[in-house]
């Protein structure tokens, strides 16, 4: 009986977003954009993923689908543009960390750019395309130069160095698209851990294969890299990311085996303290 009340609640949120996506995209994205001035039309797009992102995150929290635990900002976080980089475990990642973060911008695959519905709204959101429209169009920004755009514009950006979501049981390669971005720009890279307590929402894991319990989202903000004035081998930077994340994950995956069986009463293990982090 609890699988079946879960497909129902999964099925629901999805419903939710999608149907919310279109009435953002074709209602309130063209009442939003009355306007001659860009800022004020950007501010507005801000303000409407900022509705967008939380309105669903609080939508699966209430359904006790899933819960989400925050550590405090620290002291030294920065302000403006920086480059935030993270795991990729799951589908609802990047709503999660905007929900949290509204003001960032990140870089989304063209599908969700080529659909009639989200594509006016991840335009409007201002986020960047990974590729061009066109393959052979030889003029088209890259996906590093609209990051560059953007930070350079004073908008942080939100990127998942792997490109897409993990494997159940490794990382992906870590592209250098992030940290030359940050390098390129001058801007602080802020790394953060997102750390789930079972497999959900992974990537091959159609949405009605659900799970016990709550899925507990915990995230760790590790100490944030200054690039600014500093002559750092962004290829070297970038390895070294990948293993300390790599390292992250596999205690992930040991500390959700003895678990399993409590996940039926939404429970799962306290969070622990982050690993060494990149300074």
């Amino acid at each position: 009986m609890w699988r079946v009340l879960r497909i129902l609640v999964s099925g629901s949120a999805f419903l939710f977003f999608f149907v919310g996506a279109a009435m953002i995209s074709w209602v309130m994205i063209p009442l939003l954009s009355l306007s001659f001035d860009p800022e004020v039309r950007r501010r507005r797009h801000l303000w409407m993923t900022r509705f967008a992102t939380r309105g669903f995150v609080r939508y699966m929290t209430m359904t006790t689908m899933i819960e989400i635990h925050w550590p405090p900002l620290p002291p030294d976080f920065p302000e403006g543009a920086y480059v935030m980089i993270a795991n990729h475990p799951t589908l609802i990642d990047t709503t999660i960390v905007m929900s949290r973060f509204p003001e960032l911008s990140t870089v989304a695959g063209r599908k969700w750019f080529d659909r009639p519905g989200l594509g006016r709204m991840v335009r409007a959101a201002g986020w960047v395309p990974s590729s061009p429209p066109n393959p052979d169009d030889k003029g088209a920004p890259t996906a590093l130069e609209g990051m560059l755009q953007a930070l350079r514009a004073g908008t942080p950006m939100l990127v998942f160095p792997e490109g897409t979501r993990s494997d159940q049981d490794r990382l992906l390669r870590f592209r250098r698209g992030a940290v030359e971005a940050a390098l390129q720009a001058g801007v602080p890279i802020v790394p953060i851990y997102i750390d789930v307590n079972q497999p959900m929402l992974m990537r091959g894991q159609p949405w009605y294969d659900v799970h016990e319990g709550v899925g507990r989202y915990t995230i760790e903000i590790w100490p944030t890299i200054e690039t600014a004035g500093r002559d750092i081998d962004g290829r070297a930077l970038n390895q070294e990311l990948m293993a300390r994340y790599k390292a992250r994950f596999s205690r992930m995956l040991a500390e959700r085996q003895p678990v399993k069986g409590a996940l039926t009463a939404g429970s799962g293990p306290e969070p622990t303290p982050p690993s060494p982090s990149p300074e």
